[in-house]
Parts: C-alpha cells; structure tokens; sequence
C-alpha cells in the first residue's frame, strides 16, 4: 500500500545521499590514475558511508554511548593507525557524566564538538589526559553540561561546560607499544532519565539523511580538501598545526607534516628526522584517499616506540615497495602514491626533517 502525504522530506534526504554517493563515484573515477585506486576509492566510498550510518543515523543523544570509529579493517578519514577513535554523539541540553580509566597508553585525549545539521562542526572544549584528575587506581570522571550541575550532581566530579549546541564528544588514544600497553577505558552515562524512544519522524530523519550525505562527501574527498597543493608536490613534507586541519579534526596538542610520496617500483623516498623529546610521535602511510594502507598485515607505520634510531638519536626511514634491507621500512604495498602523515605529540616546534628520492639499489647500498 503506498504511503500519501508523509516523508516527503525524508525521501528527498534519502535522494541526496543516492546523488552524493553517485557524484563521488564519478568523482573518484576521475582522481583515480590506476585500476587499484578507483578499486580502493569505491571501497573507502562503501566503508565511509557505513560510518556515517553510525554517524547520522545509529545516535540516541538521550542515552549515549562510545563506539569505535575504526574496525579492523575500516581506517578512513585520516586516522592514526597506532590509536583508537571513540565517538559518542550528546545534545548539549542534556547532561552527562564521562568516567573511565587512564590506563598507560601515550596519550588519550576528549573533545566535545559542537554544531549541528550543516553547521560546521568546531572544537568546544578540550580535556587532555595532563588535565584529568586521577584517582590512585587511574580511574577518574568528570560532568559534561551547559549550566553547573549542583553539588549533589558533580558527586565531587568536575564539570566541563559544554555549548548547548554540542553534539558530540571524540576520545583519541595515541599507542606507542601495543604490546606493553595497557588502553584506557571510557563510558558515558546520562544523568537525567530518558524517555521512552521516539518514532522517527519525516524532518529529523531528513536532517540524518542529508548531515550523512554531506559527512560522506568531507571523508572521500579530504585529498581535495586537505592541502591539495601536496598532489603537485611530489616527496616534499609540509609542516601543519592542528588548526590548519580544522577545528573538529585534531587537538591544540599535535602537530602534523603532511606530503603526497609518487614514486616508481624501483625508487624509495628516504625521510631523514631529529625527533624531538617528547612522549609520542609516529609516521604511517595512506592510500591518495587517505586511507590506511593494510595497516593490520603490512608495515606501513610506526612509532616512536618501534623507530630504530642510530647513535646520534637521528631516524631514516624508507618508504618503497619492497624493503631495501633497512630497520625502518614502510611498505607502499606497490601503491604509485599516497600520503606520509608525521604525528607529533605535545606540539613541539616542527622538527628537521629532510626527504629525498633514491633509486633503491642505493638504499640498499647505503644503509
């Protein structure tokens, strides 16, 4: 029997997401040079849409919980592949309390992000693991809510006022050694009662709809968005505060250098650093759509805990297809291009840093 009258605009936000994801398939056949990149960029366009059915659609503000932006094999958007993602989608009118354990790891960080439907999303407030206050077992909790809680509510808690158009909070967990480390746990917990689920209803799903539409866009196009100059500047690094990134993409705490490697099977991009002293930095390599390269089987990152140095503190690292015979090699896996992305933690001043192309039988000469 077919509906009259009702979800009309519903339908037009289910269109929009249709006609996104059939612009971005055209718009990946375009940008991709090889069979294997239009393959992947299909696949991170199938992958990033099924994030953001989480994203959009799987929320319920008024009993949140944490759930993992990566899967095991689903690393898109740009992440740190030695890190975990946690998202929980809130309403700055209601009121929360984030509780949890430090754990060991290298860093773990919370920020609330606000804004909703088209707005774009910026950075509300930031807690970092230095401003958490711990108790002896590293457990600790704080109140997220626009107005102070009472005392009876903050249960000796504190509170971090939140704008009442926050819509979201991300935990980044940074692991140097997953080995040796011990992850942090976190949860959220309403502290006002929910009611009862609500039917969706034709405009709040539209709005889902097209805030899924356009959140598909912005995570298969970050290679246009995201200083696309680097893809007509082959082997060469450039230095980015988290701020050059966006306000809801990174923390006031990292610094980035960002470069497009293209190279030939038989050539290596070798990248001489003087890591700073500081308690995390990391390298990884990402396919031109900004995922990932085959981060669970393939060596393609690596931190500051598994960079061999030499006597002076200095690291080489060698970025080819096949590995040359040296400690700190990231594997390509045959990939003509892609992204390095250097991770540096507590925001030091950019390190020095030097790349250049080599045939690979000098690297394998040279050390």
């Amino acid at each position: 029997m077919a509906v009259t009258g009702g979800g009309k605009l519903a339908l037009e936000g289910w269109r929009l997401v249709r006609h996104m994801l059939d612009d971005l398939t055209r718009s990946m056949e375009n940008d991709a040079e090889s069979e294997l990149e239009l393959l992947e960029g299909l696949r991170v366009l199938g992958r990033a849409t099924a994030l953001c059915t989480q994203l959009s659609l799987d929320v319920d503000t008024e009993a949140p919980w944490f759930f993992s932006m990566n899967t095991e094999a689903r690393l898109v958007g740009g992440p740190n592949p030695d890190g975990e993602y946690f998202l929980a989608m809130i309403d700055g009118r209601h009121r929360y309390r984030v509780h949890g354990r430090r754990g060991t790891t290298a860093y773990l960080g919370l920020q609330v992000l606000a804004g909703i439907g088209l707005t774009p999303r910026r950075m509300a407030t930031y807690v970092s693991d230095r401003d958490l206050k711990l108790a002896d077992d590293g457990s600790f909790a704080f109140v997220l809510s626009a107005e102070e809680p009472t005392a009876k509510d903050l249960a000796g808690d504190a509170w971090v006022a939140i704008p009442e158009d926050a819509s979201a909070i991300v935990v980044r967990e940074y692991i140097a050694d997953r080995t040796t480390e011990i992850a942090a746990k976190v949860a959220i917990d309403s502290l006002d009662a929910p009611s009862l689920p609500a039917p969706p209803t034709d405009a709040v799903l539209a709005e889902q709809f097209t805030s899924m539409a356009w959140t598909i866009a912005k995570l298969t196009t970050l290679h246009q968005t995201i200083k696309p100059e680097l893809l007509h500047m082959p082997n060469e690094l450039v230095t980015m505060a988290a701020a050059e990134l966006g306000g809801a993409e990174s923390t006031p705490d990292n610094l980035y250098m960002i470069g497009m490697f293209r190279l030939h099977q038989d050539e290596a991009l070798v990248i001489d650093l003087e890591p700073p002293d500081i308690r995390y930095w990391s390298v990884n390599l990402e396919n031109i759509w900004h995922e990932c390269i085959d981060a669970r089987r393939r060596r393609s990152s690596m931190t500051s805990a598994s960079a061999v140095t030499d006597t002076d503190g200095k690291v080489r690292i060698v970025v080819a297809a096949t590995n040359p015979g040296v400690d700190n090699w990231l594997d390509t896996g045959g990939r003509h291009r892609g992204f390095v992305i250097v991770r540096w933690l507590d925001n030091p001043e950019a390190p020095m840093l030097i790349t250049t192309v080599q045939p690979l039988a000098d690297v394998v000469a040279g050390g």
